[in-house]
């Protein structure tokens, strides 16, 4: 059978070698146009010219003091005596050690390559988690790295990218070091171009940031190359149907929603059956993104927490831990924080479940009520998922038919009921300036779960919260739950009239 016309073959071995001479000689800026004239939707990039692209994007600029002794350190010595024949000059140190431009336009083709070719193709150069026993079956024959490319010094300082368990830490600060390439560098004596967390330490910092300042970019390509994947997924789900708006709406359509590529990045379990978990690092991230000042960044927060919620609705990842561990890391931050977090998430059906389930389980544990039977939540009526028959990965697919019975159950939602007597506890440090952000999050549970009724079907909604709307529970609720001279209070007030209406 004859392949589809838009697979994405191999680039060819004079193609990469065009961009292997220009590498090999320190001409980065040279070998990047070729790799971006070569760049097409018919050809998808070999993985080390990616890998040497992301290297090079992640190289640290210059200090902003201080640059003058470094140069004049690296001024070669003065000629001595002897045979002029035998005499060879040093060559600058730092010669073949990526520029602030050349950086920037790596950053930049990077974005060219995730515009015209697949996630995939460009994922096979960072590392990853398998996603079955058999491993990287996603990696297609033909695409083996090695070879002439090494022979270029860029190519052998990226193989630190290789090193890694995933793509979360080439993003900490200190992973490149900025340090001098020696285009004398003999393989076997080559340094490491990535240190570790004692590394760091040693040069002066305590905690080394999760994203180093210059690595924001990559942050950005990543999240977009996530993105791109989940909507490739999301396609494939559907089909080749048009579904109306209503439909695309719901938490039916999104329940084929995730990006394989970033359940790659999630350790497998340690017992090795179930549903993946441990989302440390990338929390990380979300909650040291959404601490910044710049507004792009606080955007990468967001992004980044939508993609892993939408992850934990496809069943491979586990909702329920997922959502413990963001409720702890909630319970330690600020009001401010919380806040910022919680209303930047996008209001779709999925995610305000996922929003309530947390508030749910925030302030169940923070309450002070102990000794009180809570109901069970009712759970939502789903119709059948429609698994993908299409291979986005031959190891997502694999993954899925084995992890099936041990998937993980989707969030389940409260009743009207219980969300007013969450509201009505008293909670400990409801009021304090350095306990947790409870108010905050008691603002976030009582709008979410208008938002979601107002979203869902008029069968599914909860008859207790129509009533509430029109006798005055509501009121009372909002009157009791919130000091009246708070924000929450005054803005809850105003916004209620609008769910009346609707």
């Amino acid at each position: 059978m004859m392949p589809p016309s838009n697979e994405e073959r191999e680039m060819t071995n004079h193609q990469r070698s065009l961009v292997n001479s220009c590498f090999e000689e320190g001409q980065y800026e040279s070998g990047m146009a070729v790799l971006d004239q070569l760049r097409s939707s018919s050809f998808r990039p070999p993985p080390e010219h990616i890998r040497q692209l992301l290297y090079i994007a992640l190289f640290p600029p210059p200090p902003p003091a201080g640059d003058q002794i470094i140069q004049q350190e690296q001024c070669p010595p003065s000629p001595v005596k002897g045979s002029p024949t035998k005499y060879k000059p040093d060559l600058p140190k730092a010669s073949l050690s990526p520029s602030v431009v050349e950086s920037e336009t790596a950053q930049r083709i990077l974005f060219s390559f995730l515009a015209t070719n697949s996630p995939g193709s460009l994922f096979r150069a960072l590392p990853r988690y398998p996603l079955d026993d058999a491993g990287d079956n996603d990696l297609p024959p033909g695409s083996g790295e090695g070879g002439r490319d090494e022979d270029s010094l860029i190519a052998r300082e990226s193989q630190c990218l290789k090193e890694c368990k995933n793509c979360w830490a080439i993003l900490k600060e200190g992973f490149v070091q900025r340090k001098n390439i020696l285009p004398q560098e003999s393989r076997k004596k080559r340094g490491r171009a990535a240190y570790n967390i004692e590394d760091a330490i040693d040069q002066g910092n305590d905690t080394p940031t999760v994203v180093a300042e210059h690595a924001w970019p990559t942050l950005q390509w990543l999240l977009s190359l996530f993105e791109k994947d989940e909507l490739l997924k999301s396609q494939k789900s559907e089909g080749k149907v048009q579904l109306p708006s209503k439909v695309r709406n719901n938490r039916y359509f999104d329940a084929e929603k995730f990006s394989p590529l970033l359940l790659s990045q999630i350790p497998p379990p340690r017992g090795g059956t179930g549903p993946r978990w441990e989302a440390g690092a990338p929390l990380d991230i979300v909650f040291h993104s959404i601490q910044q000042e710049d507004g792009e960044r606080r955007e990468m927060a967001t992004r980044l927490l939508t993609l892993l919620i939408n992850l934990s609705l496809s069943g491979f990842f586990d909702a329920t831990m997922f959502a413990a561990a963001l409720t702890t890391r909630l319970y330690t931050s600020s009001p401010k924080i919380a806040q910022n977090l919680m209303e930047s998430l996008p209001k779709t059906i999925p995610v305000l479940t996922f929003k309530i389930t947390v508030c749910q389980k925030f302030l169940s544990s923070s309450s002070s009520i102990t000794g009180e039977t809570k109901p069970r939540p009712r759970p939502l009526l789903r119709h059948a998922s429609r698994r993908d028959s299409g291979p986005i990965s031959s190891a997502t697919d694999t993954d899925a038919g084995r992890a099936g019975p041990s998937l993980s159950p989707r969030p389940a939602l409260p009743t009207c009921s219980e969300v007013f007597q969450l509201l009505h506890s008293n909670h400990k440090s409801q009021t304090s300036a350095s306990g947790p952000p409870v108010l905050t999050i008691k603002f976030a549970l009582l709008v979410s779960y208008a938002q979601l009724q107002g979203l869902l079907p008029l069968e599914e909604r909860d008859s207790d919260w129509k009533d509430a709307l029109s006798n005055g529970g509501l009121k009372h609720v909002i009157d009791t739950a919130f000091p009246r001279d708070s924000t929450y209070h005054r803005a809850l007030t105003m916004i209620s009239s609008f769910w009346l209406v609707g």
